[in-house]
């Protein structure tokens, strides 16, 4: 019995989950493309400057600063119309080659 009861609750606990972030990507996107109407795809694009690096003794890295890489982003929580957040790619503008 309480078994059933704590297995049908965690059920409803997992679909409420699911559809919270079916909800939350499915606004993601509908307010990107909102933004896309209104100002164009310059709106919502931007661009990232990413570094290379690689690594040396230490554990360091050696930041490779006179060919920067840019990469197009996109303004909005999920990755959308084939492009990453430019959040994400701001936390990881760096990336390592060896």
């Amino acid at each position: 019995m309480v078994k059933a009861t704590l297995r049908r609750a965690a059920f409803a606990a997992g679909v409420a989950l699911c559809s919270l972030f079916i909800a939350l990507y499915a606004g993601d996107y509908a307010v990107l493309r909102l933004r896309m109407a209104r100002g164009g795809p310059n709106s919502v694009l931007s661009t990232v400057t990413i570094l290379y690096a690689a690594p040396i003794r230490g554990g360091k890295l050696s930041v490779f600063t006179d060919q920067p890489d840019q990469q197009a982003c996109v303004r909005s929580i999920f990755p959308q119309l084939t492009y990453k957040p430019c959040w994400y790619l701001r936390r990881h503008a760096f990336r390592v080659v060896n």
